[in-house]
Formats: structure tokens, sequence, C-alpha cells
């Protein structure tokens, strides 16, 4: 593997596998983002950006699959003779060449489009948090990080431009991209490991469901994978400059930041998914042992009459036994209502049982409530 570039079929079966899994994942999370904001219309900022960084990934797919079928201005240097007396050659080279321009773009902005969308996230889930400098810090590396590769690419590292696709190129960092390939890195990789660091102490403290703390958590591993296959299309470029095994590692790399940037947002989807199976498990479970459940306030005809809830009957109790001092409307006395709230249920009343029309309603209400030190004078 490490001398040989892989198969144009190789590449189209990883591009489609992994294309098919990350478009059901981007559904899923505008699907649940639309569940969450109350409607597809209620998207946020995050959620477009997500829209067009997947459109990017799924043309660096594309770009990917067509370079494979054309040779480019990086070869031995004992192979030019042979290439510059076949002008089809050339010419395909420089095509190919102008498709990896494309392809490195596509991956550049689909790898720091999942950063935004994960730096937007971050920054609403830590505004009211310490940790919201960190997240401005690495929001401002993010930026700062993109601005240093382009310029580097398009401005330092191979002058003129059109050099990225002479054959041959006077400069075989137009060629190899080895500069532009320690740049990115360094960005890339440093990003990615603050963006992995951030959750771990929310996660630590936060008062969520297991559930959801073992789903965040097998997305953070999805995360390390991102970093790895990062590290290895690197490794790659460097160990095999005349293959594109790299590009393997591309494909792998920039789905599985897909998967990850989308997967955070899945948990209101697979609430109301899990949530309805849990739901139909109860009720077919009470049934089968003789408990019908019921909701609050619903009424049981089972024996023909009805019974007192917990609720209600805590409500008797807590009525008879007020913590504050009873004083009727007329003595003087200054309250001041702080808060209240109130829940109100409709169940038939204790009464006669053979009366089913009549109904009862129960409203629960909650004082809080400050004698104003005049009133005590």
């Amino acid at each position: 593997m490490g001398d040989v570039s892989p198969a144009p079929h190789q590449l189209l079966v990883e591009a489609v596998v992994f294309w098919s899994i990350g478009v059901v994942i981007w559904v899923g999370r505008i699907v649940a983002r639309s569940i969450s904001n109350g409607g597809i219309r209620n998207l946020q900022v995050d959620d477009y950006i997500m829209s067009v960084t997947f459109g990017i990934y799924t043309t660096l797919l594309v770009l990917i699959n067509i370079s494979s079928h054309y040779n480019t201005n990086l070869f031995l240097h004992e192979q030019l003779p042979q290439i510059l007396a076949d002008p089809k050659d050339v010419a395909n080279r420089i095509y190919g060449s102008k498709i990896v321009i494309g392809l490195e773009q596509c991956m550049l902005l689909s790898t720091w489009g999942v950063k935004t969308c994960l730096v937007a996230m971050y920054w609403k889930l830590t505004k009211m948090l310490s940790w919201h400098l960190f997240v401005k810090v690495l929001a401002g590396y993010v930026v700062l990080g993109f601005v240093v590769i382009e310029i580097t690419y398009f401005a330092v590292y191979c002058r003129p431009f059109s050099e990225y696709w002479a054959v041959p190129p006077e400069n075989q960092q137009c060629a190899t991209y080895q500069h532009y390939s320690i740049t990115q890195a360094v960005f890339n990789l440093s990003s990615d490991a603050c963006m992995l660091a951030i959750p771990i102490p929310l996660l630590k403290g936060a008062q969520m469901p297991l559930r959801k703390k073992i789903l965040l958590v097998s997305v953070l591993g999805l995360g390390v994978f991102v970093m790895i296959a990062a590290i290895l299309n690197k490794y790659f470029n460097f160990h095999s400059p005349y293959t594109t095994i790299y590009q393997i590692w591309y494909i792998r790399e920039a789905s599985t930041a897909i998967y990850v940037a989308n997967l955070m947002c899945w948990w209101p989807l697979l609430r109301k998914i899990l949530g309805k199976a849990l739901t139909q498990y109860h009720s077919r479970y009470a049934t089968k042992n003789g408990h019908p459940s019921h909701p609050s306030g619903v009424l049981s005809r089972e024996t023909g009459s009805t019974k007192p809830s917990a609720d209600r009957k805590y409500l008797a109790l807590s009525s008879s036994k007020r913590w504050w001092p009873h004083k009727g409307l007329g003595e003087s006395s200054s309250h001041v209502l702080t808060t209240s709230t109130s829940q109100e249920a409709i169940n038939l009343p204790v009464r006669d049982p053979q009366s089913e029309g009549n109904l009862e309603i129960w409203h629960k209400v909650d004082y809080n409530i400050e004698e104003s030190y005049d009133a005590k004078k």
C-alpha cells in the first residue's frame, strides 16, 4: 500500500459508502434541529454553514474520483523526456494538476467548515461559563489558521501561481505540496485537539442522562479518529509522494469530521425516536401485568369510581399544613406575592359512585409570600 496508488474503483467505492452514511447523518441533523427549533424555517446559522460544507465535501469526493484518472506534474525526474515527447500526456498532467488545486481547496474548506460549526456550537454552550473565553480564543485561532494557510498556498509556497500546473514545475513545492501540508497539519491538528478538550470538563460537570453522555463520548471518539486520519494522510504525502494514497485518507478524514459535527446535534431526534419506543414498551408492559397506564388526570373506569391520585392527596395535605400564618382578608397586613406557579388537573370527583358526568377541577397554586416590615408594626 505504501508504494502503490489506490485504484480508481477503490476510491469510488470508499467515496460512495462514506458519502451515503454522511448524507443520512446530515439529514438527521437538519431534522433534529427542526424539532428543537420549532420548524425548518427556524434553522440557525451553523445549520446553513453545515449544509454548504456538506456540498463542498460532496464536491471533494467527486474531484478525488476525477483526479484518480489523471496524472499530475509530480513525477520522477527521469520520466521527463518521455512525458515531454507525448503532448497528450502533458495536457492530461496539466488538467490533473488543476483538479488537485480544486481538490485541496475543497478539503481545506470542508475541514474548516466543520470547525466553524463546532466552534459555533461551543460558543452557545459556554456562553455563561468561564470556558467561553477559551472558545473565543479558539475561534480566533481557527480563523487565523485558515488565513495563514490560504495566504501561504496562493502567495508564498508556489510563485507564480501557474506553476501549480506547469509541466515540469520549476519549484518542486508546486507539485509535492509538502510545505503546504506541514502548515495545514499544524493548524488542523492543534485546533482539533483543542476542540476535543472543550467537551471534557463540560461533560464531567453536566447534569444530563447517562445515555446522552455515552452518545457524546462516542462522538468524541470519532473525533480522535479524525485526527488519526489527518496524521496518516500527511504521513503518506511525505512517505509516498509519488502515489495518491493520501486521497484515501482525505476521504476518511473529511467524512468522519462531517459525521462528528452532525451527530452532535442528533439528540432531539434520538429522544423523539427512543421516546416513542420506550412509551410503547411501557404501555405493553403495563397492560401485560394488569396495570394499564394512563396519564395523570385521566379517569380510570375499571371499578366504576375514581380515587384521588397521589398528587391530589399531597395537595390536600399541603393545603392543611401551611407554613405561613393564616390571616383573614380584613386584617391589617401587607403581603408581596413574588412567584406563583399553577397546575390544573381535571378529574371526576369522589362523590356518588354512579356519577360520571360531573367534573372536579383541582387548581394547584404555590405561593411565596413575604410580609412587609410596615405590616408587622
